[in-house]
């Protein structure tokens, strides 16, 4: 049977229907929500797009003003026992999906992860660069063509979270934007890859360049006085675009925990390992052998300098 076809009939005749993203989901979590939302219409299951935390860049918010993508905080709604949820871009029991009053039916996702036997439909391809391409795959399955406002979408969060076919991609991301590519708003894609940070960050390029520590070709940065999760990635690519900078790790502090971002070009360093050895017994990470993240719930838990040292001890004689 074709995922999708199973898809659907796991969610035909359920009570309502939520497509839950990641916690302060990203470009790629929104358009694949907003994707399925659609292609859910279009087979008479009507279903509702929420999400835990904040819309942290001007950049993802301009994306659903101007698509007009229906997502609401979950509080928006009173969620209840019998409802079904959906996940799309996380996975089950992840530490960054916010669990929710309702029963998860459906996972779909493109980080590693393992399938939960209690869902009735899991779909997991980490080979993927993106969630979206795995959404489209479905449009494809049922030979629909999705309209301009979710071709641009699906666009924009593949190149997001590829980082322009950088990284983590597989054929099909490409293949999938190429086909979208002559429905989709390229122009307003563009503009969004292009105005992704705001005059105020500014200061935090400048202040990460006169904190940073680099030692054997790996950098560290503490943000004392915070960064949004979506800037510490922006920023942690900007580092590896450095020329002698090979891997990277990023941490802020907010008033309850402390947020990583790593970034690593060195295959015998996946950056998924990394956070996991980096925060062992302290706290959690994952996500992808380029790029991963993590955090600590507890602030007395994190040390700077614990965390330099863990690194440099980690990285001893590998680059």
């Amino acid at each position: 049977m074709q995922k999708v076809k199973k898809l659907i009939k796991t969610l035909k005749g359920k009570k309502r229907i939520f497509i839950q993203t990641h916690n302060y989901p990203d470009h790629d979590a929104v358009a694949s929500a907003f994707a399925l939302y659609y292609l859910l219409r279009n087979c008479k299951i009507e279903s509702y797009i929420i999400f835990h935390g904040d819309i942290l860049r001007d950049s993802l918010q301009k994306m659903i003003d101007k698509l007009n993508i229906p997502i609401l905080p979950h509080y928006k709604y009173e969620l209840n026992d019998e409802d079904t949820i959906v996940i799309v871009d996380a996975n089950k029991g992840n530490k960054n999906v916010a669990a929710l009053k309702g029963n998860v039916v459906a996972v779909i996702d493109h980080h590693p992860g393992i399938t939960n036997e209690d869902l009735e439909f899991c779909d997991i391809r980490s080979d993927y660069g993106a969630c979206a391409s795995i959404i489209f795959s479905y449009f494809a399955e049922l030979m629909l063509e999705p309209g301009r406002e979710v071709a641009t979408a699906l666009h924009a969060g593949i190149v997001f979270d590829t980082h322009q076919f950088t990284r983590n991609v597989n054929p099909l991301d490409i293949e999938t934007v190429a086909m979208l590519y002559h429905v989709s708003d390229v122009a307003f894609v563009n503009s969004l890859v292009r105005n992704s940070i705001k005059l105020e960050d500014v200061k935090q390029y400048r202040y990460l360049l006169d904190k940073i520590r680099i030692k054997d070709r790996c950098a560290y940065c503490h943000f004392q006085e915070g960064c949004d999760k979506d800037l510490l990635a922006i920023l942690a690519d900007y580092l590896l675009s450095v020329k002698e900078i090979k891997v990277v790790v990023l941490s802020a502090q907010s008033s309850d925990c402390v947020s990583f971002c790593v970034r690593s070009e060195i295959p015998e360093i996946p950056a998924n390992t990394m956070i996991q050895q980096l925060l062992a017994g302290i706290g959690s990470g994952g996500g992808h052998f380029d790029m991963a993240g993590g955090r600590i719930p507890n602030i007395k838990d994190f040390s700077q300098d614990d965390i330099y040292k863990k690194m440099i001890s980690l990285l001893n004689g590998k680059i």
